[in-house]
Formats: structure tokens, C-alpha cells, sequence
């Protein structure tokens, strides 16, 4: 039985590992190392929940609830996962790093119970929508950036225009004044850029632009 259960508490981290693998790669929030503890201590989380309390199930007016341990690790997890939620001019970033590290929890609660099966097949699709998804996200959709310019407040029709003449699509806009003396502003614009759109074309159509005074592609 321990051999079994030193087992789940390894094959979760490596499971976790894999998750946290990916995300490091993509220089995110939560890495390698955190993806591994998450799963670790789901794991043994749920081991406890389980077959810690075997010991007192003998006596009188005990009883034993094994999902009560496990569920905390549900609600516990949205703690972490809201450290790595960040918001940068205006724009949300790490909600996928957040649900990955929910579904490595969940990983380890599934490995801890003993569910080898689903664990890693749960483990398998993760790493399906974390990595093939993107791809197929960026191809057919975009990939989603915040363009932020500093320029003269009457410029800022002409970017949008020249945004929409290039066929880009952009969302939400906000325009700060930074110098109302100068008459400087800094342009906020959510864009989806595809695959097709080349950035350097578009830093020269807008620093065409009369007024325009600097050009940053989050």
C-alpha cells in the first residue's frame, strides 16, 4: 500500500511536470516547478483525504467523509490561480495559466485516488488544447496584442484608419492625455493580428502618421 501510494505522489508530479513543462516554455506565470508542487499536493491532499484517518473509523460516533479534504483542494486552487492573473495596460493575461494550474489539481486528485487512467488522459488532453489549439488559434483566428502609441490627440482618427485600410481588426480603445500642454496622448488599442499581417509594415504606416510619435506591440 505505501509503494502504491509514493507511487501516485511521483506519477503526479511527473504528470504535472508536463503541464508546467509547456507553460515555461511559453515563459509564463506558473512554470515547471509550481505545476509540480500543485500536483504533488493535490496528490497527497487526496491520499490523506482517503486513508488518513483509517485509524479512527474504530471509534465510536466517527465517521469519515473522504471528499471533504479534496474539496478544499478545488476552492484552495483559485487563490493560486488568481496570483497568476495580471493585468497590464488594461489587458487581462494569465487566465490559461490559471486554468492550467486547475486542471494539474485536478490531475493529482484524480492520480491520488488511485484513477491512473484518467489522470493520464486527462493529462494528454491538456497538453492537446494548451499546444495544438494554440497553433490552430493564432492560424485561423490571430493572435491577440495591444498597440499602445504615444501621438498628437488629433492623430489618433488616423490611426484607427489606417488599422482599418490594413484589415485589422481592433476592440477596446482608451485614450489617456499625458501632456495636455503638449497636446500628447497615449492610444490604447486591442487588435487581433493574423498570420498574413507583417508588423514591421504596420510600425510604417502608422509612424507615417503626422504626429505620431512612438509605437509599442504588446
Amino acid at each position: 500500500m505505501l509503494t502504491d501510494m509514493l507511487i501516485r505522489i511521483a506519477l503526479a508530479g511527473v504528470l504535472g511536470g508536463l503541464i508546467g513543462m509547456e507553460r515555461q516554455m511559453r515563459a509564463k506565470e506558473a512554470g515547471l516547478r509550481t505545476h509540480i508542487l500543485v500536483a504533488i499536493g493535490s496528490a497527497m491532499f487526496m491520499l490523506v483525504s482517503k486513508y488518513g484517518f483509517a485509524d479512527m473509523l474504530n471509534d465510536q460516533h466517527v465517521s469519515l467523509d473522504p471528499s471533504r479534504i479534496a474539496a478544499q483542494v478545488v476552492s484552495g486552487m483559485g487563490f493560486l490561480g488568481a496570483g497568476t492573473i495580471l493585468i497590464q495596460k488594461q489587458v487581462v493575461k494569465g487566465l490559461t495559466t490559471a486554468a492550467g494550474l486547475w486542471v494539474t489539481a485536478a490531475i493529482g486528485l484524480v492520480i491520488g485516488s488511485g484513477m491512473y487512467e484518467i489522470g493520464i488522459y486527462g493529462t494528454v488532453l491538456a497538453l492537446v488544447v494548451l499546444e495544438v489549439f494554440r497553433r490552430l488559434s493564432h492560424l485561423l483566428i490571430g493572435k491577440h496584442h495591444t498597440i499602445v502609441v504615444f501621438l498628437k490627440a488629433k492623430s489618433v482618427p488616423l490611426v484607427l484608419l489606417v488599422l482599418q485600410r490594413e484589415g485589422i481588426r481592433y476592440g477596446h480603445i482608451t485614450v489617456v492625455n499625458r501632456n495636455p500642454e503638449t497636446g500628447l496622448c497615449e492610444l490604447s488599442v486591442h487588435v487581433t493580428l493574423s498570420h498574413k499581417t507583417k508588423d514591421a509594415h504596420l510600425y510604417e504606416k502608422v509612424m507615417e502618421i503626422k504626429g505620431v510619435q512612438s509605437l509599442e506591440l504588446i
